[in-house]
């Protein structure tokens, strides 16, 4: 407890007193140029202001200060300009890309009039087959049940055990259990089980939150948001066939483009870890025309970066100190390392 006091104490007073905006100066090292400068993508999924744990959110003021801190310290671009930027190798000091996973509505309610009063561009990755919907993504609809039940104990599935649900903490490690079983699942099979658990819970688990409507999506890109595709189901890709993740990729990009009349350049890997997507995962999002794909892998890119596995980080702290010390840190440690996307391996262009 005293460490983390401490670690915040510092990351405030670099904050406050200024001297993180001039780290944030020296972090880009007198060798560097604008070929071989890193570049950052930070990843965000739901901004609420429920404060509900079991459907976790960055809060609207958490973001708003997120928001603040990237438009005075950073150099925010679109992705689209930034991945034109590096390949050019004309990338600008503190380059930073803002991008959304799934498409929750709260994006659109929240955290789209924060990013147009900051003057900040961002990309939005909707998973197809679940906008226009009335429901819940699986994992938010196993959130809401797990928080609502009345039992105390469950036995979902038969790879695990019974989990007791008797406190918070309990709930909280049964969820995570629950979910990194049913996620690797086909969709098919895992909203079932879905369906089955929340009915085993015997609770009414349609209250999660909802997720975008095509309209507020045509109104976000009118207005210059880049519109990403994110599979139509939102399946881990490596552990479908090649014809069913090729499916999944092709038909999220047509119907994204029919529906905004534009090109589809960028897509993101459902969960995104570095065993959720493969060699073979990357070259069929080369051939089905996009120009990039972002994982959830921590860390920063150059432009010799793989434009298929480009990493990103998840800024979940609320404070802007910490927020912003993270951001520092990490391109700071890149500096003195190899490309930081090299060991992921390269797509033919």
């Amino acid at each position: 407890m005293v460490t983390a006091h401490l670690k915040n104490a510092c990351c405030w007073s670099a904050y406050h007193t200024g001297l993180l905006g001039l780290t944030a100066g020296l972090v880009e090292p007198r060798h560097a140029t604008p070929g071989n400068r890193r570049f950052q993508i930070v990843m965000y999924h739901r901004v609420s202001a429920d404060g509900d744990a079991y459907v976790p959110a960055t809060s609207v003021s958490g973001f708003e200060r997120h928001m603040r801190f990237i438009r005075q310290h950073l150099h925010p671009m679109s992705l689209t300009d930034l991945l034109m930027a590096a390949e050019r190798r004309e990338i600008p000091p503190r380059a930073v890309a803002v991008t959304f996973d799934d498409g929750y509505a709260d994006v659109f309610v929240h955290a789209w009039p924060i990013l147009r009063r900051y003057e900040i561009p961002a990309t939005v990755y909707v998973t197809t087959g679940l906008v226009d919907q009335d429901g819940s993504m699986f994992n938010d609809r196993i959130g809401v049940a797990i928080r609502d039940t009345s039992r105390r104990e469950i036995q979902p599935l038969h790879d695990l055990g019974p989990l007791p649900l008797q406190t918070p903490h309990q709930r909280q490690f049964a969820l995570q259990k629950i979910l990194e079983v049913l996620k690797r699942r086909p969709p098919i099979e895992r909203d079932a089980l879905t369906a089955e658990i929340v009915r085993m819970l015997n609770v009414v688990a349609d209250k999660g939150p909802r997720m975008l409507r095509w309209e507020q999506v045509a109104e976000m890109h009118a207005a210059g948001v880049d519109v990403g595709a994110h599979t139509v189901h939102h399946p881990i890709l490596s552990s479908l066939s090649a014809e069913d993740a090729w499916r999944e990729i092709t038909e999220s990009k047509r119907v994204v483009e029919e529906r905004l009349q534009t090109a589809v350049r960028h897509f993101a890997y459902p969960n995104g870890t570095a065993r959720d997507f493969d060699a073979t995962t990357q070259e069929l999002v080369r051939r089905a025309g996009f120009s990039s794909a972002v994982s959830t892998i921590f860390g920063v890119n150059t432009a010799d970066t793989n434009r298929y596995a480009l990493r990103r980080g998840g800024p979940w702290e609320e404070d802007a100190a910490v927020f912003g010390v993270k951001l520092w840190w990490y391109r700071w440690k890149a500096e003195s390392g190899p490309d930081p996307g090299s060991s992921l391996g390269a797509v033919p262009p």
